[in-house]
């Protein structure tokens, strides 16, 4: 209704300020209404014309919302997810506490595992976790950073090796062995950003060698060919979920944005020829494990260098997770009647505040017959899945009424009454309201608890949440207070811009230069905090070139021409944030837009020394082509 009071006051304005010309214009019919003056004498007539000012005052607001049915329409069926909110999010972590001693193998924690939460204001909220999480015998013992490299005589280090992180693992069981770790180990770094973003570089870029130490006092085997990797990339790491007809470039900004520690995720390699076999994990010296990250580039005098020796085994955790407040129920059941034609779809009426409705997944009839229970599936109007209802020997005459629904959101309803905001409308197929008989809509929702989550107390004694059915693991403790949610700006022309952003390419791009890509990353700005903004305004200019490489592939390889983008930015307005990462946000995003035969590569320059800061490799989609 706040948004509606404005347009009320302008049409009750232009009432008033006209009652008078139009009374002396025409003083026979004036005189009967009362509108002589600017306010009329009689109550009903009164009445009446604040009455006539809220009807038209709903007609200019649709007007200057730039018909919402139509832009909220066409992004539901093309890129659903701007009209969702953004759930809040966490990090969490897995101790299994004394059990890890009688551990023999690691145990896997499955992506998308429901947790829940204590109650808050009388609700239990439900987070799933993202990634898939290794519950094993092993924790971190020690982590340092030395500006030289200190190993034993006889190790072949890189020529341009200019310091290491060394961190000590040590096994918690007498019967487990190094081998059934697997390849990596997932750690999450913990930390203040300041701290995360010199240490998270320097494991995903500056690492020239691998070393493995299998004594305290031992030799380094190595160097491996194996590299730590930055995790929250792929499809399957994704936070929300995600249509396969949606641009998955616009998920990463989203992401990236609205919850940056999402990608403070780096998996360590376990080289397994360094792997000590079962003959030799009987010895005490054997527990640990050593893994030695040779950097180059490192100059002690730095500000980088600086904050690396402060890093300790508390920066690296283990059995971690980003979690999300996203959940799959059955809302209440909406008993159809002649009485109306709009239906609120609420997930729990018991406390309807402290839910809020994701996305609609399957509505369904129920009709009772004298042969039984029938049931019948009802398609989204604005789809493309009308064809699907009709038989095989069907026409689109013959379509049965009343098989579409449509949903919209009320703005007013949902600041008097939060979760009955989302109406539900049964159409035909001219979306005209269809009316069946006395049956009951079933209905499955994906849901959040709106911004309970991050009314939650963190560090909680006995864990911040819980597995239904116990786990391995004795806490589940949450790292980070719970984001508040976010949704995308709904305002006077914003759904129009993010229309037009969907036909944006490297061509349309480089036509307004860095100016139209500021802008489109200020549409994936939900929490518009300082932070963010710094971020985009340090880029400087854009320039997209011609570029030409040479690919293997078979069954010969080729030269290929691509296009070479160089982003010019102030690294300045990345401190505490981190460039690198910001830099391979971007080189996915722009390696996302390319054509299926051609490819990208991004290469970041500094503003201020015009070197090159980051080159990436050229890139098609999700894959490096080298």
């Amino acid at each position: 209704m706040d948004a509606l009071l404005p347009h009320f006051e302008q049409e009750l304005a232009f009432l008033r300020a006209h009652a008078g010309e139009f009374g002396r214009r025409y003083p026979r019919i004036a005189g009967r209404l009362s509108l002589s003056g600017e306010i009329s004498e009689d109550p009903h007539v009164e009445r009446m014309i604040q009455s006539f000012a809220l009807l038209a005052a709903r007609v200019h607001r649709r007007l200057d919302d730039d018909f919402p049915l139509v832009t909220e329409s066409l992004l539901d069926v093309l890129y659903p997810h701007y009209l969702r909110p953004f759930p809040s999010c966490s990090i969490a972590q897995f101790d299994a506490g004394g059990s890890a001693g009688q551990m023999t193998t690691p145990v896997t924690i499955e992506r998308g595992t429901q947790l829940m939460t204590r109650p808050v204001r009388g609700v239990t909220c439900k987070l799933q976790t993202s990634y898939p999480v290794s519950v094993a015998p092993v924790k971190i013992r020690a982590a340092t950073y030395r500006h030289s490299v200190a190993a034993p005589e006889g190790t072949r280090l890189p020529k341009e090796a200019t310091g290491a992180i060394s961190i000590q693992l040590e096994l918690l069981s007498g019967q487990a062995q190094w081998r059934q770790l697997g390849k990596a180990l997932r750690v999450y770094l913990d930390g203040e950003p300041s701290q995360v973003s010199p240490l998270r570089e320097a494991l995903c870029n500056r690492v020239v060698a691998v070393m493995v130490q299998d004594t305290p006092h031992g030799r380094w085997s190595g160097p491996y060919r194996e590299r730590p990797e930055l995790v929250g990339f792929a499809d399957d790491e994704a936070l929300i979920p995600y249509d396969e007809r949606s641009h998955p470039a616009y998920r990463l900004l989203t992401e990236y944005f609205a919850f940056p520690d999402k990608f403070n995720f780096v998996d360590l390699p376990l080289p397994a020829a360094a792997m000590p076999g079962q003959n030799e994990i009987d010895t005490p010296v054997a527990r640990t494990l050593t893994l030695h990250f040779v950097l180059s580039g490192m100059r002690s005098d730095s500000d980088q260098a600086r904050i690396l020796e402060t890093v300790s085994e508390k920066n690296f955790v283990l059995g971690c997770t980003p979690v999300v407040n996203l959940f799959s129920q059955n809302a209440d059941p909406i008993r159809i009647t002649h009485a109306a034609t709009q239906y609120p779809v609420v997930v729990d009426a018991r406390r309807a505040f402290g839910y809020e409705v994701y996305s609609i997944d399957k509505v369904f009839r129920v009709k009772q017959t004298p042969h039984g229970e029938s049931i019948d599936e009802f398609r989204p109007f604005f789809s493309l899945q009308h064809d699907d209802l009709l038989g095989e020997n069907d026409s689109l005459a013959a379509r049965p009424p009343g098989r579409y629904w449509h949903a919209q959101r009320d703005d007013a309803v949902a600041q008097a009454s939060p979760g009955y905001e989302l109406e539900m409308s049964i159409v035909d197929v001219d979306f005209e309201p269809a009316a069946p008989q006395t049956d009951t809509l079933s209905i499955r929702v994906t849901a959040t608890n709106r911004d309970l989550p991050s009314l939650l107390s963190v560090g909680t004694a006995g864990g911040d949440l819980f597995m239904e059915g116990g786990s391995i693991a004795r806490e589940v403790r949450l790292l980070r207070k719970p984001t508040s949610t976010h949704a995308f700006d709904r305002g006077k022309g914003s759904l129009w811009r993010l229309v037009s952003h969907l036909s944006l390419n490297h061509l349309s791009l480089s036509g307004r230069g860095v100016d139209a890509l500021k802008e489109m990353l200020r549409l994936y700005d939900l929490p518009q905090d300082a932070s963010n903004r710094r971020q985009v305004d340090g880029l400087v200019s854009v320039e997209f070139l011609p570029a030409t490489a040479w690919l293997a592939g078979e069954p010969f390889a080729a030269f290929v021409r691509g296009t070479e983008i160089r982003l010019v930015v102030d690294e300045e307005n990345y401190v505490g944030t981190g460039l690198s990462l910001f830099s391979a946000v971007m080189d996915r995003f722009f390696g996302l837009y390319v054509h299926i035969n051609s490819f990208t590569q991004l290469t970041v320059v500094s503003s201020r020394t015009r070197q090159a800061l980051f080159k990436c490799p050229p890139r098609n989609g999700t894959t490096a082509l080298v």
